[in-house]
């Protein structure tokens, strides 16, 4: 009886410190990062969507993300049309070569923190579907989304605690990232 004391004791100690732990939120997990929609007007159909949904998961899987549209910090894509050909096979196959521009940014100090760029491939019977299937060819776990993010995520933390801040300043609805592209 007296074991089963002990044992009820420990695990309700243990619980409660599991709790208090919950509490305490770790720097790294103060950072609100926003994803903004990529815009490209050459590219048709759902792969925007498909991209822009890719790197929301992506940002959930390194254990930040941001559902209000108050984070100074985003991620910014440029999708980039590098190439479209037609194969000289039977039937003709078009392939498509895409650039894949990312920026993990400081939109209020505009500055750059992080940024990557993932080339891919993709073919289809035509030259839309050629363009889709290459963009959606990139996975939430690609290891150059991992690398942007966790990058980005350390300058992140290094700023607030060069500065000293723990609070972000609001961003706006749409914010101005025309400065990323100059």
């Amino acid at each position: 009886m007296k074991n089963i004391k002990f044992l009820l004791l420990a695990l309700l100690l243990a619980f409660t410190g599991m709790l208090k732990a919950q509490d305490e939120m770790t720097l790294d997990q103060m950072i609100p990062v926003r994803v903004l929609m990529p815009i490209n007007d050459d590219i048709k159909g759902d792969a925007l969507t498909v991209l822009y949904n890719r790197l929301n998961q992506a940002v959930t899987l390194n254990g930040l993300g941001s559902t209000t549209n108050e984070s100074r910090f985003l991620i910014v894509s440029s999708v980039t049309v590098l190439s479209k050909n037609v194969t000289t096979s039977i039937p003709p196959q078009h392939v498509a070569e895409v650039e894949v521009a990312l920026y993990f940014v400081d939109n209020v100090n505009k500055v750059i923190l992080s940024q990557e760029i993932i080339n891919k491939n993709g073919m289809a019977d035509n030259d839309v579907a050629a363009l889709s299937k290459a963009i959606k060819s990139i996975p939430a776990r690609d290891r150059k989304l991992k690398k942007l993010i966790t990058v980005g995520k350390k300058r992140a933390m290094e700023y607030y605690q060069a500065l000293g801040e723990t609070e972000t300043e609001e961003g706006n609805e749409t914010p101005d990232v025309s400065w990323i592209f100059e």
